[in-house]
């Protein structure tokens, strides 16, 4: 398994590693990179309202080298950092260090499309230590543009471990969250976990004039049709779950993000895996809206499954 861990440093990120222990990671066979970025803003308006001459443009070139070189020795030192944290979670994971001169987002981003990991790991929110409503700026262009499945800490950590992790696991039989089901039993949880399966059936879609339209006069009867599908579908999926975890089902009707966040709360989950609709340019934008939805305001750790 390949896992890119992004690191800056601040208390978000080192839930984020912190955390790993209840990610059902494997103890050994990890290959794990932490990448801590170097980034170096330039002024947006000129310090000094004089015109350039040669001793000013010596002393800017020689003042953004040392800026450079003052921010790739942080990147290094907060990436080494990181890398000591995770090897004492791990001792047998292969750790590397990394450090990268860009703005956080893009050097995630372009680390991933080169080196493909299975999984990003990262906090919700960076060095401001803000604890927003919404996701930081890096987080949420990582969720929104990564082509892999990325693991969002929200600092809300599972710390008695007397008690069994509380998995919610968002089904509505389509590809993605198949493969949040794949994604889950290749795992490995300890004895007790429990898994939330919530399947929702969508109000939202079920109120849209083209709905009604296609279903015509037996809207009804379609409708009770469906939810006995789903029904048995959600049935044969915990009873599959059933042989590794302590399985809950709950079939609300509603609006998706909404009623998989709520039952996330009253179940007091540790975890959410949510799949992802697709790879598209507007999927990426709006990550099914609903999986975009439950990142942004969840109180629990969030996977996007790609």
């Amino acid at each position: 398994m390949n896992i890119l861990i992004a690191y800056d440093g601040s208390q978000s990120a080192k839930d984020a590693i912190q955390d790993l222990k209840h990610a059902g990671l494997p103890k050994s066979g990890v290959q794990a990179t932490v990448l801590s970025a170097g980034e170096v803003r330039t002024p947006t308006e000129p310090a000094l309202n004089i015109e350039p001459s040669l001793p000013i443009i010596t002393y800017a070139i020689e003042n953004a080298h040392d800026l450079l070189a003052y921010a790739r020795e942080a990147a290094e030192k907060e990436s080494e950092e990181g890398v000591q944290q995770v090897n004492q979670l791990f001792p047998q994971w292969e750790v590397t260090p990394c450090a990268r001169l860009s703005s956080p987002a893009s050097s995630i981003l372009e680390f991933a499309d080169s080196s493909k990991p299975d999984l990003i790991v990262m906090g919700s929110h960076g060095r401001s230590g803000l604890k927003r409503l919404f996701l930081g700026s890096v987080s949420l262009r990582v969720v929104t543009e990564a082509h892999t499945s990325v693991r969002i800490s929200k600092g809300t950590l599972h710390l008695d471990e007397s008690t069994p992790l509380v998995i919610v696991l968002s089904f509505d039989g389509s590809r993605g969250s198949r493969e949040a089901v794949h994604h889950l039993l290749k795992r490995s949880w300890p004895s007790g976990t429990k898994l939330h399966i919530v399947t929702v059936i969508d109000v939202s879609i079920l109120s849209t004039p083209e709905y009604i339209w296609l279903v015509g006069d037996d809207l009804g009867q379609y409708q009770e049709m469906k939810e006995t599908n789903i029904q048995r579908a959600l049935h044969a999926l915990a009873h599959e779950m059933s042989k590794r975890f302590d399985v809950t089902t709950a079939m609300p009707i509603g609006h998706p993000a909404h009623e998989l966040l709520e039952e996330a709360k009253r179940v007091a989950a540790d975890a959410i895996f949510i799949g992802s609709r697709g790879l598209s340019r507007f999927e990426r934008l709006l990550l099914g809206s609903v999986a975009h939805s439950v990142v942004a305001h969840a109180e629990a750790t969030v996977e996007i499954v790609r």
